[in-house]
């Protein structure tokens, strides 16, 4: 599965337009949509049959990304694989970040399966449906990333086969060094 790198938001904002999602992406006191063109240069859209995801760079590496489907959606954990592969082999990324409120069940069943880590919970920080609700935050860096593949020297190569080999080298120098394993080095 190869992620679409949209070259405008219109796709995307057509799925947020859908009311069976723009209400799990907002939260309380919004009566529309909320609308990607006024950011979408600042960060990378990649679109798959029936939605897709909206990284925006947070700065040192570190993107946070929005997920967008419509409901029905087939094949979504693994447009999460594909898409984090694009960011960590042909991007610069070194770490995903995302938020997932407390109610939104599926989205959370999501994150966990692909391979992102809780890293705390910010508590009562999302008001939906006059409720507030606590809000998960999750990370999935390059490291956690890379042992959810099919190794370090597939990754190296992967980035080599995008156009990334600088950050495939230094992604097996630091596979080598923090798993005392050399081999992924050698070639």
């Amino acid at each position: 599965m190869t992620p679409r790198v949209a070259n405008g938001p219109e796709f995307l904002q057509s799925v947020i337009d859908d009311p069976r999602v723009w209400k799990w992406l907002t939260a309380d006191g919004f009566d529309s949509p909320l609308q990607i063109a006024p950011i979408f240069d600042q960060g990378i859209g990649l679109e798959f049959e029936g939605g897709g995801f909206f990284f925006h760079r947070l700065g040192d590496g570190v993107m946070e990304v929005h997920t967008m489907f419509l409901p029905g959606s087939q094949g979504v954990a693994d447009a999460c694989r594909a898409a984090a592969e694009y960011l960590f082999c042909g991007t610069e990324c070194l770490k995903i970040v995302t938020k997932v409120p407390a109610d939104n069940v599926p989205a959370t069943r999501l994150t966990e399966k692909v391979g992102f880590r809780l890293d705390y919970v910010q508590p009562q920080a999302w008001l939906r449906g006059g409720e507030l609700h606590d809000v998960r935050h999750y990370s999935w860096d390059i490291d956690l990333w890379v042992r959810g593949t099919e190794g370090a020297a597939w990754a190296r190569s992967r980035c080599h086969e995008m156009g990334n080999a600088r950050k495939g080298d230094l992604l097996a120098y630091r596979w080598a060094v923090m798993n005392h394993d050399y081999s992924v080095l050698e070639n």
